[in-house]
Parts: structure tokens; C-alpha cells; sequence
């Protein structure tokens, strides 16, 4: 039996020192080759050792029952962590691993990409741990249920709207000072009004990213993407831009657990910022297809894609950050209102864009139970 598996197996299974100080072995590590395989693979996390530079040298096989992703392909090279990982979140997670001394511990809840393409939360524990002349990282992964909570707002959030929406009333307040000096009021009313709108539009749009959804109920997916559309096209033929959805014969019978309102609100969020990205003679195409089963179960990809200004490179990741916009009039809430959504439904939203030539903007949502989805 390899190394790894003597300490994985007495690391997961028990809650003893680093590998470093054990003075005697527990009885697990007296446990080889199948035996060891088999205790590995039933207990509810799944364990890993990796080198230095993070190259997968071992994983448990466990992984695509609690995971979904299969093991195969991620032994002998670093996809789990590069790949497998939201950008943010193998910065942090390497960031706290680099800073980890010999026989120190460490922990993080993150996000893993399964093979469906679905965002699995895990709580994640590891050890730097020496390994003949070198260094390893050993752990664990505690893929956590689906009614885990997301992480609240945090503390940077809401200052930046406490700042937002000070500068909507102190405007709010120089309007009130003009009525009450000037005679002619009639265009400082229309700017107050304005005003007032945009601030209660803001503060409404920031209680909905606020929102912690719990998904208890199966939705008609089907049935919100074309109502989504519908409510939308008009609004695309009225600034001549070109709208074709593709939802009607793509997806058929499918349903999520889910809050059809709050689904709503991300997709209408996202064809807002298409519109705006758009002008006349552009195409916006709205679609949603089947993703084939995996070991996660059945999902559908919805693309929103447009031919408007696209974004600059650097920009794209900064998009799906709150109050993150390049529009003078806009307070940046729409699309990171839709990865909160969409990720609270425990899928995953991405985005590709190219300057001057479009954006496109990738839905992943897992289905509940059996569907009926049309073939593509």
C-alpha cells in the first residue's frame, strides 16, 4: 500500500496528530492494498494526497460517487486544483496551502467543478506533511448537502451600498435645496423623481441579492425560460436588435428544485446586460440544452449570447462582482444578483466576451429527478 494511503487512511479516520508527531501507528494503517482501498472509498469525504506544486499523486475512489468527477484523469497532474476549482477560490485555497508550515493544518469551504459542470460546496481539510526528503499536502473533501447555506454578505458588500445609496439621497437633498430656492421646478422635479426611483430600484435590487434561497419546490425550467423570453422579445424588437430563442424546442419537461421568481430575476438580469450591450442590426440568441447524464445526475445549459461591445479581458471576471459596472447610470448589481441566484440553486454561471465582437453568458442548472428533455 502506498504511503499516502497509510496516512490518508489514519488521517481521515481519526482526529490524531500531524503524521510528524505519531509516535505509534493506529490499527487502519496496518490495512493494505483492497482492505485500504475499501475503507477509504466509504467514508463520507474523499481523500487526496498531492506534491508541492499540487500534482495529484493519489485520490480516493469515492470521488465520482460524492464528487462527480472521475478520479482517472486527475492523477499525475494539477486539473483538480486549476481546473476543478472557480478562479477565486484556488487563489485563496493556494494562498492558505503555500502559507502552511511543515506538520501545520489548514481548512476552507470552496466549490469543485464535477464533470457536469455543477459547482459541489465541500468543506476542505489539509496538512502539510513531509514525505522522505519532500513535502506533500494531504486532506480531505466533505462535499456538503445542498441546503448548506451560502456565505453571507460580507462586510465590504454593504459598505459599498450604505456608500451607493448615500450618494442617491444626497442628491435626493440638492434637488430638495434647488425646489426650495428656484421657482421653476419643473425639471428638478423630474430629476427627483428620477432619483427617487433609481435609489428604490437599488435598494430593492440589493434585498434580492441579500436573499439566501432555499430551494424546496420542483419548477417547470421549461416553463420559466419561455415565459423569460416571451416578456423579453419585445423589448429586443424595439431597439431593432435581432432575438432568437431556441428554449421551445431544446428543453422540454424539464424541472429544478427551485424559486421560479427568483430564476426569473437572473435570466431577466442577464438579457438587461445584453440589451444594453446591443444596438441596432445586432443578435441576441437565448438557448438551453441538455447536458448528458453524469455521475451528478442530469443538468441543462442555458447560453445567452450576443453580438453588442462586448468587454475588455481584464473586465470579464470583475463583471460578476456587485456594484462592478462601466454604465455612468448603473449600479452593477445585475449580474452578480444573477450568479447569487443561479448559484443558491447550486449551478454555476460563467462568462466569455471579446471586445468589439460579444459576449456570451453560460447558465448550468441541475434537474431534478427524472425529465423529459427533448433531444438536441
Amino acid at each position: 500500500m502506498s504511503n499516502a494511503k497509510h496516512v490518508l487512511t489514519d488521517y481521515a479516520a481519526s482526529d490524531s496528530p500531524p503524521p510528524s508527531q505519531v509516535k505509534s501507528a493506529e490499527p487502519l494503517c496496518f490495512l493494505s492494498g483492497d482492505a485500504a482501498d475499501r475503507v477509504l472509498s466509504s467514508l463520507p469525504a474523499v481523500t487526496y494526497e498531492c506534491a508541492h506544486d499540487f500534482t495529484l499523486t493519489f485520490v480516493s475512489s469515492n470521488m465520482a460517487e460524492l464528487i462527480g468527477l472521475k478520479p482517472e484523469g486527475l492523477l499525475g497532474n494539477r486539473l483538480l486544483w486549476q481546473d476543478r476549482l472557480g478562479a477565486d477560490d484556488w487563489l485563496r485555497l493556494r494562498d492558505r496551502m503555500d502559507r502552511l508550515r511543515r506538520g501545520e493544518s489548514g481548512s476552507l469551504t470552496h466549490r469543485v467543478i464535477n464533470d457536469l459542470g455543477l459547482p459541489i460546496r465541500v468543506a476542505h481539510a489539509f496538512r502539510k506533511s513531509s514525505s522522505g526528503p519532500g513535502e506533500v499536502f494531504q486532506g480531505c473533501l466533505f462535499p456538503l448537502s445542498a441546503d448548506f447555506c451560502p456565505e453571507g454578505v460580507e462586510s465590504g458588500v454593504i459598505s459599498q451600498f450604505v456608500h451607493k445609496i448615500g450618494n442617491h439621497l444626497q442628491l435626493m437633498n440638492l434637488l430638495i435645496g434647488t425646489l426650495k430656492r428656484e421657482m421653476n421646478t419643473v425639471r428638478e422635479v423630474q430629476a427627483l423623481e428620477e432619483t427617487v426611483d433609481r435609489a428604490a430600484d437599488f435598494a430593492r435590487a440589493f434585498l434580492h441579492y441579500t436573499q439566501v434561497s432555499r430551494p424546496v419546490t420542483a419548477v417547470d425550467l421549461g416553463e420559466i425560460l419561455r415565459a423569460v423570453a416571451h416578456s423579453n422579445a419585445p423589448l429586443f424588437s424595439d431597439q431593432h436588435v435581432s432575438f432568437q430563442s431556441l428554449v421551445e424546442e431544446s428543453v422540454k419537461g424539464a424541472f429544478i428544485t427551485g424559486d421560479s421568481l427568483l430564476l426569473e430575476l437572473a435570466l431577466n438580469a442577464v438579457l438587461q446586460n445584453a440589451r444594453e450591450a446591443t444596438k441596432s442590426g445586432d443578435r441576441v440568441i437565448f438557448r438551453a440544452d441538455p447536458c448528458a447524464p453524469g455521475a451528478g445526475g442530469a443538468s441543462v445549459r442555458i447560453a445567452i449570447a450576443d453580438t453588442g461591445c462586448g468587454m475588455e479581458k481584464e473586465f470579464v471576471h470583475r463583471a460578476m462582482l456587485p456594484f462592478t459596472t462601466s454604465k455612468r447610470d448603473r449600479d452593477g448589481l445585475g449580474l452578480s444578483l444573477a450568479v447569487r441566484i443561479v448559484e443558491t440553486h447550486g449551478g454555476r454561471l460563467a462568462i466569455a466576451s471579446e471586445k468589439n465582437r460579444g459576449t456570451e453568458v453560460e447558465i448550468i442548472l441541475p434537474l431534478a429527478g427524472k425529465t423529459e428533455c427533448a433531444e438536441r
